[in-house]
């Protein structure tokens, strides 16, 4: 089977974007194969276009804010967008609940800067988690497709990766990161387990849970955000107003485009 696909990087957060034609039913085992040959992937979706407009379906069926402007600058490119100039995409994004829009601007040389309106939190809630004797209050911004534990702090690195598959468990969701968030220093590092893709990342970045942090850290602060979180990868800003959807600034580079026998 002939694949074509982009390597895409969204501040470090490596996204492997498919589109050759392919039935869901098949994404985890076409992901699987095409993240083993690109090992730096931290993720995989398909792209396309249908009677609905442009769509973006990420192999566990989860929602990727990061994957979404890579989906976008793809879009744009091929739509024939030229450094300098913006371009607007609207995508359906799986797990999403309504159409995502993403303001694209080209700086040249594949490499680009895009806002996306990010879906919201449903609902903020705290939960008690039980974890090796330990237990954790903590609150889970869920939205759309993936829910996020907000951590104030730091667990250890194999202990979490424990806990994360555990508490996914524990919330009954497809799909659920951990942000160990600093918000004295403006850092996060985001651990994301995706159930359905049987993928688990210390990603580079996080645009979703950069949001569920923005999102909460608002509830903190009156209803209103506007913080640069510093990841692994780089940097990430959220901006988070009362009445409107959050809105994510990130950087994308389309790296590569590749056509593979799996």
């Amino acid at each position: 089977m002939n694949i074509s696909y982009f390597i895409a990087n969204p501040t470090g957060n490596t996204t492997l974007l498919v589109e050759s034609p392919a039935e869901k039913r098949d994404y985890k085992k076409i992901a699987d194969r095409l993240m083993a040959l690109n090992p730096e992937a931290e993720q995989a979706g398909f792209i396309g276009s249908d009677e609905n407009g442009c769509f973006l379906n990420m192999a566990g069926g989860e929602f990727c804010g990061n994957a979404s402007m890579c989906a976008a600058a793809v879009f744009a490119e091929k739509q024939g967008i030229k450094p300098g100039e913006k371009s607007a995409v609207t995508l359906n994004v799986s797990g999403a609940g309504e159409p995502v829009d993403v303001l694209v601007f080209s700086k040249g040389n594949r490499a680009f800067e895009c806002e996306i309106e990010m879906p919201g939190a449903k609902r903020i809630t705290t939960y008690d988690f039980f974890f090796e004797g330990g237990n954790y209050t903590l609150p889970v911004v869920e939205s759309d497709g993936i829910s996020h534990i907000v951590f104030e702090g730091m667990m250890p690195e194999k202990a979490a990766e424990k806990a994360i598959v555990q508490w996914c468990e524990n919330l009954n969701t497809g799909c659920l990161g951990i942000m160990f968030a600093d918000y004295e220093n403006n850092s996060l590092t985001p651990l994301v387990y995706a159930k359905n893709a049987g993928t688990l990342f210390w990603e580079s970045s996080c645009a979703s849970g950069t949001t569920a942090a923005g999102i909460y850290l608002a509830e903190k602060n009156g209803g209103e955000a506007d913080i640069s979180l510093s990841q692994p990868g780089g940097a990430l800003r959220v901006r988070v107003k009362k009445d409107s959807r959050p809105v994510l600034c990130g950087s994308v580079i389309i790296e590569k485009n590749i056509t593979a026998e799996i």
